[in-house]
């Protein structure tokens, strides 16, 4: 009786668990696809999304997902082309995006963007290889926050490593605005850090390029509570 009642707990912990979990977004492009307004060249072809001007700064493209609570946001990234002749490049997500603008700007309505950035002679934030944090209050003002040294990493940006495809997922509470980052190389292995701040609720979010050709595939936003 006990064994059978202990089982029945379990049960009803994992499918309460489960039923908690929602997705808000998901998107594998395998087949037609009517993308947003965008800026930038975005388009779905061979079953991915590209983003394929590596001359534009500011490519972004918006997607709807209701943001709250805890977070999840996976998708993989594969490199296109780009950031060899002049050096540059980077790529970030938008979170708890409100007011989103989808033509080009600098910043995205009411958001934070994780941002991984590589410039050998930055003029915002530091040299070289850098994860920053930017908090965005409307399409024009965005202010670096935070940023994460990551030049130890830099020697891996290499023509060899051109082909690899990364799986990239994150997770965000927004109550205490803690974010954890899961390791590429490592999966179930990340980096921990705060916002700094509670970020209530988003309804977009948003993906973009600097300087870069890249693709997007499998994307997956999960409200986890």
């Amino acid at each position: 009786m006990k064994k059978s009642l202990a089982f029945l707990v379990i049960l009803l912990l994992v499918g309460a668990t489960a039923f908690a979990q929602t997705v808000v977004f998901q998107h594998s492009f395998s087949g037609s696809a009517m993308l947003p307004k965008s800026h930038g060249d975005w388009e779905v072809r061979g079953g991915r999304l590209y983003q394929s001007d590596t001359e534009e700064h500011l490519a972004k493209v918006n997607v709807p997902a209701a943001q709250s609570g805890e977070m999840q946001y996976e998708f993989n990234l594969r490199y296109e082309g780009g950031g060899f002749d002049d050096l540059m490049g980077g790529f970030g997500i938008h979170v708890f995006v409100n007011n989103p603008w989808d033509g080009m700007s600098w910043g995205n309505g009411e958001s934070f963007l994780l941002w991984l950035n590589y410039d050998p002679d930055a003029s915002y934030g530091s040299s070289g290889l850098a994860a920053q944090v930017y908090k965005s209050t409307s399409a024009t003002r965005m202010a670096l926050v935070g940023e994460f040294d990551l030049n130890r990493y830099a020697y891996l940006l290499n023509a060899k490593n051109a082909g690899y495809t990364a799986a990239v997922r994150i997770k965000i509470n927004a109550a205490n605005g803690s974010v954890w980052v899961e390791d590429p190389t490592l999966p179930g292995y990340g980096y921990r850090f705060s916002l700094g701040e509670s970020l209530g609720t988003g309804g977009y979010v948003g993906f973009r390029t600097n300087s870069l050709a890249l693709s997007f595939d499998n994307i997956k936003i999960t409200k986890l509570k």
